[in-house]
């Protein structure tokens, strides 16, 4: 069984100097990727799943998964307008920043560098939260020119430049050169302009793309307020159903979900023209 619910992704303003702000343009062209490599579409290769509630309603089979283009597009934009609506509703959320690696001790692989940059990451947030009581903050995650890693954050409280960079470099970050204050309006363009067209799914596998303090929710996946269970069925058109020339209707299971993923489609039947 499953839910639509699966999947949700969780995680005073003190005076400070006004320092000028470059103009940022409104959000990015967000529209589909270009064809990158493994990627895939979730409403072709699982065309023949469909979701079934227990009071019978069905509903179109989406696997959720940053790999695909329809997902990665969907849940891309759900970000920005969880982003637009949180930033209306916290104002406070105005001060930005971006941490990076210390190059000198930054590992040389991709997949590495983002494991250290979480692990460097959750350090540091130890220390602000035990230096600064019920911080918030949400952030994104960014590839970077030449394979560095960043995070971008929104806090809602100024933190000095100074104490942020040696803090950030005791725990194995980069210097920290700016936290500034942004005008509430334009809060959320400074971690939007970073979701660009496949900035999320080129990533390394478990690197989580954005999050947020204990206090934020954000969910992106959708399918928030259906407590209905709902099960993943699927035509498999390797077995007949009984005295039928139809397909068998049954459960999907993990491996099917591989198998088509390697097929590019439904096992047995035979691609459209």
């Amino acid at each position: 069984m499953t839910s639509l619910v699966d999947g949700k992704n969780n995680s005073r303003d003190g005076e400070s100097r006004q320092t000028e702000q470059s103009t940022l343009t409104d959000h990015l062209d967000l529209a589909d990727d270009q064809d990158d490599g493994d990627r895939y579409d979730c409403r072709e290769t699982y065309r023949n799943f469909e979701l079934e509630a227990e009071d019978g309603e069905t509903a179109d089979f989406r696997c959720n998964s940053w790999d695909c283009y329809c997902c990665a597009h969907r849940m891309r934009m759900n970000l920005v307008e969880d982003l637009d609506r949180l930033i209306a509703e916290r104002p406070e959320l105005r001060r930005f920043l971006t941490l990076t690696l210390n190059p000198e001790t930054a590992p040389e692989s991709q997949e590495d560098q983002h494991r250290y940059l979480t692990e460097r990451f959750n350090a540091l947030r130890t220390e602000l939260n035990d230096e600064y009581d019920g911080l918030s903050y949400v952030w994104v995650r960014e590839e970077g020119d030449g394979g560095n890693p960043h995070l971008h954050l929104l806090v809602d409280r100024y933190v000095p430049q100074q104490k942020l960079s040696v803090m950030s470099k005791r725990v194995g970050l980069g210097e920290v050169v700016d936290i500034r204050r942004v005008e509430a309006r334009n809060a959320a363009k400074y971690l939007t302009k970073y979701l660009t067209k496949g900035s999320l799914w080129n990533l390394p596998k478990g690197a989580r793309r954005y999050g947020s303090s204990a206090d934020i929710e954000l969910s992106v996946r959708g399918g928030d307020g259906d407590s209905r269970e709902w099960d993943l069925l699927m035509d498999d058109y390797e077995i007949l159903a009984p005295e039928s020339d139809e397909p068998l209707r049954r459960g999907v299971t993990s491996s099917d979900l591989v198998r088509q993923r390697e097929n590019g489609g439904p096992v047995g039947l035979d691609p459209p023209d």
